[in-house]
């Protein structure tokens, strides 16, 4: 319908004011109706058309009726596109098939029991299906071959929009395949879709003529650099990548939407799309959630921003995708859920979000302002925004609905049954890029909140399909409502050995800044500015060395008495001392040793846990135990602190590592006395002035900064109880030694708390996802320059997947920035001194020697003279061999060896060839790959399908054995046992044939 079709009446009518609020219970009750009506309507024409495609109704029902089957089914269809082979098919069918608890359907049960399937006939079958499945979702692998479904969808009067699968753009070679792909599909667009029928109805809404073409692009496939870390280069790398698109569009016609991904995408998302809007002329469309809790300010910002640079641009409303992605990721990192936790949150919100949109709608074609899609399945949510467009006197022609291409087929019938503008979401793509998204159809079909499920496969009545979803649901009193995802998530974030003293309060880890916030972003920049070193004095003296001892031992007797309880408080002042300076902290740390922000953030996090957690343990750990349940025998179980500690601290972590060794040692009754790494005696002095203000006496904690000379010294010192120390071997086996050496005078052994190096590998099998795979080595690798004890150093990749490893790890890791820490873009700073430089390129020419260099990251001119530190950049090498040099020895520093193994046996195997024993990690989608590497790869830390650096204090207690240490590891329920000594006392309560207890 044109502009000039419009009715008077509409003409005149009324535009109400932007949030959509009606005056009286009248009108709400009326609306109410009115939706109701639609919604019966559509919900019997849709019925009329029920049936569909056999073998995706057979597989969902398979599905629906065994949570673990579907689990594993759906693990397989994800792992399906790198089986190769009808051996690999059936294999890895078996596994996931065999997995505890799965019940399979009657036919395949029956059939794998009696023989009768063979290998060969069931692989091919179950190949085919899914094969068939995937069509089903995915119109094909490029627009040319998907362009007969998309005129025969034009012919039946359903338009689209073109969505290229593809879930992760691990290198900026990727987004260029991924621009060019958006290029060609506008240009084939322009040329295919003039000569269709003309379909007034898909070609114009109630302001004028709609462009035929349109496309949905993914921001995150056009640069790799995607990160609202870096808020202003993030926006200039996407307008760059963006421009030749959006002007291609621009003059060819093409609507090119905007879809919205992951929460940490949302805002940087939108003041793109803003900015984008007005800087070219395009068609424009945005998608926005409802299931996050900021949409409807979202909705009110992008209405007032469309209405004040007098630009329409269409939004695709959605309730959003990542629904269990969302909450698991913010559970895990202590962040608030940015989601609505119940499915009929999500609908109101959809509800209230479309009544401003309709609200505020243009009503002249010249008008600023935003046009709605509702992209739903749900007949009540599609209900209510027909109700709200009469409610609003708007014609049907302005608002589009959007459904996903192979889903709600009797839904979609509907809706054109009622003369409604219908578009398609319709994804285009290979099997491998394109399984992710055909996962999430398959867990949105079967989920027990699925409306589809609930419309169309288990026949809820209608009543409770319409009923409204802005006020919880009446129960019976007998009933209990479900737990919300939020409050079972709770739950299961408390660790149930870490009870508060006395308050009841369980640990968290303290969450790490969430820099998609951008007030978060700007007072850590604030911070960092402002940030100076703190002055610490020149190294110490031996003379300085013995009196710290001797002041340490004589505060030792009041220190040990105080009890646990007070003890552990002031470590609690301490934590919340840090915490409320933590991004003071972290920019001294980023000023000293050259950690980039999330490096220095997650540096200084990991530090107040290790405050809370040993305050919070220590009460329960080293109270006295009864042990033996004799009547007339009290046996009890005590400890005892043991002294002087020494705290020979690492610079590579130098608050959490040097705070956490320290406040296990206070905590536990001893005294200490710190000795850091020379390069970060700053922040090591800030760590002390703060536990001296929460209430440590200075004697009892020494601050000694001072050479490695010194650090002897303490450690052969008689007065010296126990060493802890965080470091390299060959110093932390010198400490060993020393500590053996027992003098007359002495009186004890010395207990040595020993953390060393490692040479940790990621085994890669066939069965990976390289997507994920490829950012994990990376990560692993390269943060912090690799100057980490449990930085990958090895990756170990089965031969079947080696070279496109080794392809896309390399690109990846060329579009790193190696810059100043201080820059949030900055993915590479600066080694730690000119000794620790001097060591790793000694080592890349070993690497040259021995096998064949990949890539060597290049460092910008004249940023070693701007910052001051040296730098090297990621080195990879190929060709590497076990028994070289560079798969054995810890080189602490960006330098990675990619071996090739011939199977996931041997690649475990190579894994497990050095002496280092700390960190490892496997990526494998195959269970019983899985299974094995939790048995055999030995190491402390084992990863499986995620980075290996990060560990969390309560989570991953970390340390390792071998020459990687003496088997403690930090940050777990066993760890302050190593500070204190053990005392049984044994007490008989027999007097005279009388014992307590006995009648």
């Amino acid at each position: 319908m044109a502009s000039s079709d419009l009715s008077p009446a509409f003409l005149r009518s009324e535009i109400r004011p932007s949030t959509g609020n009606r005056s009286s219970a009248g009108d709400a009750a009326e609306l109410e109706s009115l939706t109701e009506q639609i919604g019966s309507d559509l919900l019997r024409l849709a019925r009329r058309h029920e049936g569909g495609r056999l073998w995706s109704e057979q597989f969902l029902t398979w599905a629906l009726k065994d949570p673990a089957f579907k689990v594993q089914l759906f693990r397989f269809v994800d792992v399906f596109p790198m089986l190769h082979t009808s051996a690999q098919i059936h294999d890895y069918l078996m596994d996931y098939l065999s997995q505890p608890g799965v019940t399979l359907p009657g036919w395949l049960g029956a059939g794998l029991q009696a023989g009768r399937l063979a290998k060969g006939v069931l692989a091919k079958t179950i190949a085919g299906r899914i094969t068939s499945l995937a069509d089903s979702f995915i119109a094909g692998r490029d627009a040319a071959a998907a362009m007969p479904k998309l005129e025969r969808l034009w012919n039946e009067g359903v338009a689209f929009s073109l969505d290229l699968l593809g879930e992760a753009c691990v290198s900026e070679e990727e987004a260029r395949v991924y621009q060019a792909r958006y290029l060609d599909l506008i240009a084939l667009l322009a040329e295919r879709t003039p000569a269709w029928h003309a379909k007034e109805r898909l070609e114009s809404d109630h302001l004028g003529p709609l462009p035929r073409a349109n496309v949905s692009i993914k921001i995150s496939a056009l640069s790799s650099r995607v990160d609202a870390i870096d808020w202003e280069g993030s926006l200039g790398v996407l307008q760059t990548a963006l421009r030749p698109i959006l002007e291609a569009a621009g003059a060819q016609g093409v609507l090119i939407n905007f879809d919205m991904e992951h929460s940490a995408l949302k805002e940087l998302t939108i003041e793109l799309f803003r900015r984008c809007c007005e800087r070219f002329d395009f068609p424009a469309g945005l998608a926005l959630q409802t299931y996050l809790r900021s949409a409807e300010e979202d909705a009110e910002q992008l209405i007032q921003w469309a209405r004040g640079v007098g630009r329409q641009v269409t939004v695709r409303l959605i309730k959003g995708a990542y629904w269990d992605y969302e909450v698991m990721q913010a559970e895990q990192r202590g962040w608030p859920v940015p989601v609505w936790t119940e499915k009929r949150e999500s609908d109101a919100c959809f509800e209230r979000v479309t009544e401003r949109f309709l609200a505020s709608a243009p009503r002249r074609a010249d008008a600023g302002g935003v046009k709605l899609a509702l992209g739903t399945h749900n007949i009540r949510s599609l209900a209510r925004g027909l109700a709200l467009l009469e409610q609003y006197k708007l014609p049907p022609a302005a608002c589009e609905i959007q459904m996903l291409y192979g889903m709600a087929d009797q839904l979609k019938a509907a809706v054109r049954e009622r003369g409604l503008r219908l578009r398609q979401y319709v994804p285009l793509g290979e099997l491998i890029p394109g399984m992710a998204y055909l996962v999430r159809r398959l867990l949105e079909n079967t989920s027990n909140q699925s409306w589809l499920r609930a419309g169309f496969f288990e026949h809820v009545s209608d009543a409770q399909l319409l009923a409204s979803p802005h006020a919880p649901p009446r129960l019976p009193a007998s009933s209990a409502p479900a737990e919300p995802a939020a409050g079972w998530a709770l739950r299961h974030r408390l660790s149930p050995a870490l009870e508060g003293l006395g308050d009841g309060r369980p640990f968290f880890n303290e969450p790490q800044h969430d820099f998609s916030q951008r007030g978060q972003r700007e007072r850590f920049a604030a911070a960092l500015r402002d940030a100076a070193i703190p002055s610490a004095v020149g190294d110490c003296t031996l003379d300085d060395a013995h009196r710290a001892v001797a002041r340490a031992a004589a505060a030792f007797p009041a220190w040990r008495g105080r009890p646990v309880g007070a003890r552990a408080s002031i470590l609690l002042a301490a934590a919340a001392g840090f915490r409320g300076q933590r991004d003071r902290l972290s920019g001294i740390m980023i000023r000293e040793a050259g950690k980039t922000w999330r490096e220095a953030d997650a540096d200084v996090c990991e530090g107040i846990d290790f405050c809370e957690y040993y305050a919070r343990q220590a009460a329960a750990c080293l109270a006295p135990q009864r042990i033996g349940q004799f009547v007339a025998e009290a046996n009890e179980l005590r400890y005892q602190p043991r002294g002087v500690a020494v705290v020979i601290s690492p610079w590579n972590f130098p608050l959490a590592i040097c705070l956490g060794m320290t406040a296990a040692a206070l905590v536990t009754g001893n005294t200490v006395v710190v000795k850091p790494a020379s390069p970060t005696r700053g922040i090591a002095r800030a760590m002390c002035e703060a536990l001296w203000h929460a209430g440590v006496p200075a004697d009892a904690l020494q601050f000694l900064p001072a050479s490695g000379q010194i650090g002897a010294a303490l450690v052969r010192d008689p007065r010296t109880a126990l060493i802890a120390f965080t470091g390299s071997r060959d110093v932390g086996l010198d400490i060993l030694r020393a500590a053996a050496e027992t003098s007359a005078a002495q009186g004890f052994v010395k207990k040595v708390v020993c953390e060393m190096g490692g040479k940790n590998a990621i085994v890669v099998d066939e069965s990976a996802d390289l997507d994920e795979a490829v950012l994990a080595v990376r990560q692993s690798a390269f943060s912090y320059s690799g100057q980490k004890c449990s930085a990958c150093s090895r990756a170990i990749v089965v031969q079947s997947v080696y070279e496109v490893f080794l392809q896309r790890f390399c690109a990846s890791t060329r579009s790193l920035i190696v810059g100043d820490p201080q820059d949030p873009g900055t993915d590479v700073g600066p080694v730690i001194n000119a000794d620790a430089a001097d060591k790793i390129r000694a080592y890349i020419a070993i690497g040259r020697s021995e096998g064949t260099l990949e890539l060597a990251c290049e460092v910008p001119p004249g940023l070693e003279e701007r910052i001051g530190k040296p730098y090297v950049g990621p080195h990879v090498f190929s060709g590497i061999q076990p028994e070289h040099r560079l798969a054995n020895e810890e080189i602490f520093g960006p330098v990675l060896s990619v071996l090739r193994a011939r199977d996931f046996e041997q690649a475990l195997a190579w894994a497990n060839a050095t002496p280092y024993k700390l960190t490892g990690g496997v990526f494998s989608r195959k269970p019983s790959h899985l299974e094995l590497a939790r048995r055999e790869f030995r190491v402390g830390n084992l990863y499986l399908n995620r980075g290996i650096t990060g560990a969390l204090v309560g989570r991953q207690p970390f340390g390792g054995f071998g020459l990687s240490g003496t088997g403690t590891q930090a940050g777990g329920p066993q760890y302050l046992l190593h500070f204190v000594e053990p005392r049984s006392i044994c007490e008989n309560t027999l007097r005279h044939g009388f014992a307590p207890g006995q009648d």
